[in-house]
């Protein structure tokens, strides 16, 4: 995720965001192709300068959108996790099972901008955006399913490995909204209930 700089100020996280939201408004209503750092910046009402120092080129900037949306699943996970008292206790499959379903609604809640960035970058570029964040979200919850961490990291990766196959595979228009969803949360099923993943 981009965060923040340390020296960054208040009024440069501000445009940032701004940035990043303007490029989101544009990806709704344009391909990609014709959107260009001067449309951006037009919309976000800054400087095209503005957008590369603080940012970067396109490619930076598509980048930093889907940063935005680990952080907004991020901060709906933790949302969530307060939200929930003993009464609504959660077996630590259906822990793990429910990051990938809020990944999968927060995505499909606006696809159009997601599908987009999504090609641009390619696997390798998005394997840098540490795919979603989702590693990070799983691996508390993987802990209690298995025996040790070695075990946890490892159901980890084959989740998060799984998972971009069937994300890049719904970007790309090979499976629909629908089958994304539902094929998504079958294989991590199917990987938490596996003999490695066994609870304790």
């Amino acid at each position: 995720m981009t965060g923040t700089r340390p020296s960054e100020s208040p009024a440069s996280q501000q445009r940032r965001r701004t940035i990043t939201d303007a490029t989101i408004e544009l990806l709704r209503d344009r391909d990609l192709e014709k959107i260009s750092v001067a449309d951006i910046a037009d919309v976000a009402g800054v400087a095209v300068a503005t957008v590369y120092n603080l940012i970067g080129p396109r490619e930076r900037v598509l980048s930093a959108v889907l940063d935005l949306y680990v952080e907004q699943l991020a901060d709906a996970l933790a949302a969530q996790r307060q939200d929930s008292g003993p009464s609504q206790h959660v077996s630590a499959a259906d822990a793990v099972v429910n990051v990938i379903e809020s990944a999968n609604n927060h995505i499909l809640s606006d696809p159009v901008p997601v599908r987009a960035v999504l090609r641009e970058l390619g696997p390798l570029q998005f394997a840098e955006n540490r795919e979603l964040g989702l590693g990070e979200l799983l691996l508390p919850r993987a802990r209690r399913l298995t025996d040790s961490d070695h075990e946890a990291d490892l159901l980890v990766s084959l989740i998060v490995y799984g998972f971009r196959g069937v994300l890049m595979s719904w970007a790309h228009d090979l499976i629909g909204d629908d089958t994304f969803a539902c094929d998504s949360k079958r294989l991590v099923r199917v990987l938490v209930t596996a003999p490695a993943a066994r609870a304790r």
